[in-house]
């Protein structure tokens, strides 16, 4: 991979007590116990995502980012740290029976930043990434208590809405001079205490549809609703409103995560144990006997029959020949609830979905018609999933009862309605540049609020006021949802959206034909289309294309380091003088812009003067002047 400057999270563990180990065993004997610990740690961080960048004695490095951006990497590595000090918990009881042993244990410190980065080493070249964020990391874990999480200061603001975390204040810490903010992770916040902030504003319609839908159901007619958007419109804002609406209804709501692909059948599992009252971790006696206990009292004779397929979902075992059919049972149990009481099931980030739990999902929409049971799905349509097979399905079977739900960027009236609740006494200036940037988002919209918060000074008039430049405003949660669209792209148009965001917000598909050295243009550029990273913008009298969003257009540009940014910048302004040779005038100030970015200083003040000249012979003296001020500095 080439050298990028991209948003990282770093997750140092520590193994505890290992020396007492060295002080009892036998080398061999240390190495396979303490090898064994962190083959368990690094499947941790394997499971939400990570990549484990380094093992350092007893320790790991592991990063959450890299090689591929996503839209929640601090929470990935927050879950992981929990499940890190979970599996060090259960292993430290075995160290202790079997050596009497009991300071086994581990400690954990996470940051999150910039990084540098890239590849290195020649045999076998492996990613890193390097910078103050990542030594950051290294000293937390350093001073954490053993079988506690330390994070740093961003991470906290990061992860505030979906963790408890309780501030240790200032650490003085090895190798800086000043001390760091730290504060120590506890445990995950309930999903009803987490989540977005901002007011359900401007959906009127979709609202009620979806009250119409819970209508039909009410009257016992099964529903299907499908619920798409891109990412930050609304969706689960809509879903918590519907379900604070739905009445007397058994409300059953799972949750595709985007890691952790191989749990099959996820977010019916996840229904399942919350109906059961049963969490991951749980003893398996437990678990068997809350299954049977309510399982029983619902199913009644069939739970002989169906238990096998129970506890193949909640991974319990069974001594039990009948054959297991997960798909049937999840049925039965589901018409059983229906017939005591109507059902709203929900199941949100269906594009994350495993192919079992699409094919699950395909067998419930047969339910609808048989009892009062209402299944809504929410994803993101931008790129092809087992949502949009699941759509498909829906569409050509079960039209009669389906409801489709496409949301659409907030107006600008419903976006100032917005800013003006989540930031009251917000200046009218401030609202307008904010509204324009978040471009009808309404997450865009909050985490650039939130920024302004954080950076912003009040007057005695009680007016907020900007002080970071919103042209440059670019909140990490925002940042890393931006570019986890980018990274899942293909790597040539991944590198063909890089360019074209040099070359501007909208951009000439000619300049990007002679700007980028690739076979395949038109196979990237459908899709860059396809996935809406850019959408066409006219075809006469030339194909033009734009980025949807200015904020996309910054993501882009934010991973060049400062190297391939003025490699790119030349390469563009060379691109606009061969295109348009016939008639450069029209393009003097753009072609000034480029060469100030490529820091060719000629180049740059010949078009600036060429384009004064031309101001002046226009009648326009004010603008030539301005031009030339920019020359002569």
């Amino acid at each position: 991979m080439e050298d990028e400057v991209r948003p990282v999270t770093a997750l140092f563990a520590d193994i505890v007590g290992s020396t007492a180990l060295g002080e009892r065993l036998l080398p061999e004997e240390v190495k396979a116990l303490v090898g064994e610990c962190m083959t368990r740690l690094s499947g941790a961080v394997e499971e939400f995502g990570g990549t484990v960048q380094a093992y350092q004695g007893d320790g790991i490095c592991a990063l959450f980012g890299v090689p591929a951006a996503h839209a929640d990497d601090p929470e990935r590595a927050a879950r992981a740290a929990l499940r890190i000090l979970e599996i060090a918990g259960s292993y430290s009881e075995d160290i202790r029976a079997a050596w009497g042993i009991d300071r086994f244990n581990v400690r954990v410190g996470i940051n999150s930043g910039p990084a540098g980065v890239g590849t290195v080493g020649m045999a076998a070249p492996q990613a890193v990434a390097l910078g103050d964020m990542t030594n950051v990391a290294a000293r937390l874990e350093a001073v954490a208590e053993p079988g506690t999480v330390l994070v740093g200061d961003g991470t906290a603001r990061l992860l505030e809405r979906r963790f408890v975390l309780e501030e240790r204040g200032p650490l003085a810490v090895k190798g800086r001079a000043r001390p760091v903010r730290a504060w120590r992770l506890l445990h995950a916040r309930p999903t009803d205490q987490s989540g977005t902030t901002t007011p359900t504003v401007g959906r009127d319609g979709e609202l009620e549809r979806l009250r119409n839908a819970l209508a039909e159901l009410a009257r016992g007619r099964g529903q299907i609703v499908l619920l798409s958007g891109e990412d930050g419109l609304g969706k689960s804002r809509l879903v918590a409103e519907l379900t604070r609406d739905a009445g007397e209804v058994t409300r059953l709501e799972g949750h595709c995560p985007s890691y952790g692909g191989d749990a099959l059948y996820r977010p019916f599992v996840e229904i399942l144990r919350e109906w059961l009252g049963v969490a991951e971790g749980d003893a398996e006696i437990a678990v068997r006997t809350k299954a049977r206990a309510r399982l029983g009292t619902l199913l009644g004779a069939q739970l002989d029959a169906l238990m096998p397929s129970f506890a193949r979902l909640l991974g319990i075992k069974t001594e039990s020949d009948v054959p297991v059919d997960v798909e049937v049972a999840y049925a039965e149990w589901i018409l059983a609830l229906a017939r005591r009481r109507p059902v709203l099931l929900v199941v949100e980030d269906l594009q994350w979905a495993d192919a079992a739990t699409r094919e699950l999902a395909e067998r419930l929409l047969a339910l609808t018609e048989r009892e009062a049971l209402m299944l809504v799905f929410s994803f993101a349509a931008a790129t092809p999933s087992e949502a949009t097979r699941l759509r498909l399905a829906v569409l050509g079977e079960y039209s009669h009862r389906a409801s489709e739900l496409t949301l659409a960027p907030l107006a600008d009236e419903a976006a100032d309605a917005v800013a003006r609740t989540f930031l009251p006494g917000v200046d009218a200036a401030t609202t307008a540049a904010l509204v324009s940037r978040a471009a009808g988002n309404p997450f865009y919209l909050e985490e650039l609020l939130r920024a302004v918060v954080e950076g912003s000074v009040v007057d005695r008039r009680r007016t907020w006021t900007l002080t970071v430049g919103s042209a440059e405003l670019m909140p990490p949660a925002l940042e890393s949802l931006l570019l986890a669209r980018i990274d899942r792209l293909p790597e040539g148009a991944r590198r063909l959206v890089q360019v074209a965001a040099v070359v501007g917000r909208s951009f000439p598909v000619r300049v990007l034909e002679t700007a980028v050295d690739t076979d395949d243009l038109d196979g990237d550029l459908t899709t860059l289309l396809r996935a809406e990273v850019v959408r066409e913008v006219r075809r006469y009298p030339e194909l033009e294309c734009a980025f949807p969003h200015a904020l996309l257009q910054q993501a882009a540009l934010s991973t060049l380091t400062a190297g391939r940014r003025r490699e790119l910048y030349g390469r563009v302004a060379a691109a606009f003088e061969e295109v348009y040779d016939a008639s450069p005038d029209d393009h003097l100030e753009r072609l000034a812009h480029y060469y100030a970015q490529a820091e060719d200083r000629v180049k740059t003040i010949e078009y600036l003067e060429r384009a004064a000249r031309r101001h002046d012979a226009l009648g326009a003296p004010e603008q030539a002047a301005r031009l030339r001020e920019h020359a002569r500095g």
